[in-house]
């Protein structure tokens, strides 16, 4: 007899009707329930995606689809509030709306644009639109309009008010970003995000940033994320997020074009055209910026007793430039919206690194995309490529010039180059759903789960045209591929009470597999009030430096390696083993974070977060592990010597490679707030405070290197606060901002020393002119600054020489000061431009 005829049968004809209950269940509540319809527009009738619709007093919502459509089912009979919300609209509510059973009620909304907001709507926090007082995480919004009031620049100068982030001004157009500590001149700790799109350097690990392909006139808005934010989106999201969204051709329709210009000899000019015929939308958009950067030149290591300088032929050149430009193809649907991105940049000009600066020339990034987009699917393929040009090191070339004085400037600028080559190519597939179980009357397990998932696919390949990465040694060019599926389930417990749970799954080909959790309590006792607790996990990855550097005779006697195997560390001579060195693994953070988000009395919106943050295996600069000269030879794990390459006399080397150093417990609060003083003026600002409480660095031999890897490099008190007026006179609007920053201690290779306290204020004035749909903005960025000392570099650049700092309190217009070690001191910029819209 088998084990099943052993079970009553009257046991399984009762779980027989259990599980016919429970499969028809859903079905039977819905069917009993009523449904909500309706199509958004905004001004001029255009369809609003992404408009956001909910029922206030339950979990039921929906997102507009690309024909501005939505339906929101499982409603119980009765009388509710539509409410409709979008970024750059006024909340419309929608009252007295009466569901029946079985029935579906029309609720149309046509929105007005709101020339001052609170709240609003996000995407970062969870990957799917949601209100910003209920997203699980710190996120600052800047929306279209907010942007069109910078001049030039790209994204960037709206970031200075973003919540918990550090801005840093290294030139006129040069800007750095970072979140939470541990900053560096190399940083890829924020991860940059474009469409969709991750916007990253395949050869170094860094964000695209001032490489993007996107002009300022065709953003629609900039979210910023501040924590860790890998359970979503994976590798280098470690201290937060950075999305960039572009605008619809249906919805931003016409010509807009700017020409700007202003101090350094700033020069801007950007086009951008979008039409429709019939369900296909079309865009294109160009631009042109440059400016002379401010100096100073560079004094690196001397040879042979004489300094070097990057000044002269072929040194440092501050004329930057940039040209880029994109377009897009889009076919709209009911279900959702296709769209072919293809866009290109073209950059000249200078950056700074651990070891000096280079010299930026036609470095070039492109861009392929093709994307679907629905509310409850997302899919993308695409393809990025950064290819370095004719970029050098300027310390290489200052020191090369003196070492080898007879060859020519070119062949000097050659042996100074690191030439890169960094494709990406990329698949990704998201889903979202609710599960719709039990009338918002009885919130039970399930009812209204939200749910996202999605699985990413990436393949980079790199190359150094067989010169400083492991192709040299290979032949080969670089082949890494990561795999990452995610999930997040978000269920009401009750009708004030959700739980958020979500996790990430990682395989990269260059370290072990790595789980990234995520987990929220959110606690809603009133509309637009959420208090939360959160933890997160999250990694920074290695990049391809840190695994894959092959340098050998990087200079005489000295070899670069990256480490990806381990060392193993023998005595010369003897060849006894003294050390052996792990392969290097990600950085991991772990962070609790404790928040509240509200709007009070439809005036003011606060957003405020208290975390601690536990950083380990913090990923070291260049150290040396082994000198043979001193009686240490270094090996691979797989024991070979690093002197060896194709053709080389396998001699040992002075061996400098990267590994994992020392953990670190960070706490902070982050603030941010917004008060509408009235419909046309409104006050903002943020407040961050951080503490280092404690520091474990190593000791003995790497002890220097510890040092480095765990300095903190940010400002523990900063400070913005402003005020904008729209319209309060005919046609104009008016702004100011604040802002301080504390000083502090930054080490980051050659860049050492102290980054004086200071305070700016930046200004702008924008006025509609009579003529039809153009406008007349003028800024002025540190138009007032106050400094708490100055700062000028050591004798040269290096690790063990800091620069020099001197006390001086000094306010005044025009007043100069420095944002980061041996970058330039800014003083006053001015800008005006005229934009048109047709």
């Amino acid at each position: 007899m088998s084990q099943w005829s052993r079970i009553p049968r009257r046991a399984l004809a009762i779980a027989a009707q259990v599980a016919v209950f429970v499969l028809g269940a859903p079905a039977i509540l819905l069917a009993q329930a009523g449904r909500v319809s309706g199509t958004i527009t905004v001004a001029g009738g255009s369809p609003a995606p992404g408009a956001l619709v909910t029922i206030p007093g339950t979990p039921l919502s929906a997102q507009a689809s690309a024909g501005g459509t939505y339906r929101i089912s499982g409603i119980a009979a009765g009388t509710y509030d539509v409410r409709v919300q979008r970024v750059g609209s006024k909340v419309k509510i929608v009252t007295g709306v009466v569901v029946k059973a079985g029935e579906e009620s029309k609720v149309d909304v046509a929105l007005e644009a709101a020339p001052q907001q609170l709240g609003g709507v996000v995407v970062s926090a969870s990957r799917r639109i949601e209100k910003i007082t209920e997203a699980p995480a710190t996120v600052t919004r800047f929306d279209a309009s907010q942007i069109g009031l910078t001049i030039g620049n790209s994204f960037a100068p709206a970031l200075k008010e973003a919540k918990g982030l550090d801005f840093v001004q290294a030139g006129i157009t040069a800007v750095a970003v970072n979140a939470r500590g541990f900053n560096s001149s190399f940083n890829n700790r924020m991860l940059l995000t474009e469409d969709g799109r991750l916007a990253v350097l395949p050869e170094n690990g860094l964000a695209a940033g001032s490489f993007t392909t996107i002009a300022k006139l065709d953003l629609a808005g900039i979210e910023v994320l501040v924590g860790p934010g890998a359970a979503l989106y994976g590798p280098d999201a470690s201290n937060g997020v950075i999305t960039l969204s572009t605008k619809d051709p249906r919805e931003y329709r016409g010509l807009s074009a700017e020409v700007s210009g202003g101090s350094q000899a700033f020069m801007d000019a950007q086009v951008r055209y979008a039409g429709l015929s019939g369900n296909w939308g079309y865009k294109v958009t160009g631009e042109y910026q440059s400016a002379n950067d401010y100096g100073p030149y560079n004094r690196y290591a001397p040879i042979g007793g004489v300094a070097a300088i990057d000044t002269g032929n072929g040194g440092a050149d501050f004329k930057t430039n940039v040209m880029r430009g994109s377009g897009s193809v889009v076919w709209y649907s009911d279900a959702g919206r296709l769209e072919f991105t293809a866009g290109a940049s073209k950059s000249n000009g200078i950056g700074q690194t651990n070891v000096g600066r280079n010299q930026l020339v036609d470095w070039q990034y492109r861009v392929l995309q093709a994307k679907w987009t629905s509310p409850r699917w997302f899919a993308q393929l695409y393809r990025t490529q950064s290819l370095s040009g004719d970029t050098y090191q300027l310390n290489g070339f200052a020191q090369n010039r003196l070492r080898y004085p007879t060859i020519s400037v070119d062949s000097m600028k050659r042996l100074s180059d690191f030439p890169a080559d960094g494709r990406l190519l990329a698949a990704e597939v998201q889903n979202n759903f609710t599960i719709s179980m039990l009338a918002p009357t009885g919130v039970g397990a399930l009812d209204n789960t939200r749910i996202v998932w999605g699985v990413q696919v990436r393949r980079d390949n790199v190359s150094s045209m067989q010169q400083w990465l492991s192709d040299r040694n290979t032949g080969k060019e670089l082949e890494i591929g990561q795999t990452g599926g995610y999930m997040q389930i978000e269920t009401p417990l009750s009708k004030m009470l959700r739980l958020v749970l979500a996790g990430r799954y990682d395989k990269h080909d260059k370290y072990d597999a790595q789980f990234s959790p995520k987990a929220a309590l959110l606690v809603t006792p009133w509309e637009d009030q959420t208090f939360r607790v959160s933890f997160n996990r999250a990694f920074k990855s290695p990049s391809v430096l840190q695994t894959d550097f092959y340098f050998p005779n990087f200079s005489p006697s000295v070899g670069v390696f990256g480490n990806q195997d381990g060392f193993t560390i023998k005595s010369t001579p003897g060849g006894v083993t003294t050390l052996v060195l792990d392969p290097i693994k990600p950085e991991v953070n772990n962070t609790w974070e404790l928040g509240y988000k509200g709007i009070v009395n439809e005036k003011l919106y606060l957003d405020i977060a208290a975390y601690t943050t536990r950083y380990e295996n913090f990923l070291s600069p260049l150290i040396v592990i082994a000198n043979p000269f001193a009686g240490a030879a270094a090996t691979k794990a797989y024991n070979t010597k690093t002197g060896a390459e194709a053709g080389g006399t396998g001699a040992n080397q002075i061996a400098l490679t990267y590994v994992n150093l020392g953990d670190a417990t960070l706490s902070g609060i982050d603030l941010g707030w917004r008060y509408l003083v009235s419909s046309k003026i409104a006050t903002s600002g943020t407040a961050s405070f951080m503490k280092l409480d404690n520091l474990n660095a190593p000791s003995g031999a790497f002890a220097a290197a510890g040092i480095e890897a765990t300095a903190f490099n940010s400002p523990v008190t900063k400070v913005t606060a402003g005020m904008d007026f729209t319209d309060v006179a005919p046609n104009a609007t008016f702004g100011f901002t604040g802002r301080f920053v504390q000083g502090y201690d930054f080490r980051s290779g050659v860049n050492v020393g102290s980054i004086p306290t200071f305070g700016t204020i930046d200004v702008m004035y924008s006025w509609k002119t009579p003529m039809d749909g153009v406008r007349l903005t003028a800024q002025v960025q540190n138009l007032f600054t106050c400094v708490g000392g100055e700062f000028q570099p050591g004798a040269w650049l290096a690790s063990t020489i800091r620069s020099i700092n001197t006390d001086k309190n000094a306010c005044g217009f025009n007043q100069t000061h420095v944002e980061m070690i041996n970058m330039p001191a800014i003083g006053t910029i001015a800008f005006v431009g005229v934009r048109i819209d047709r």
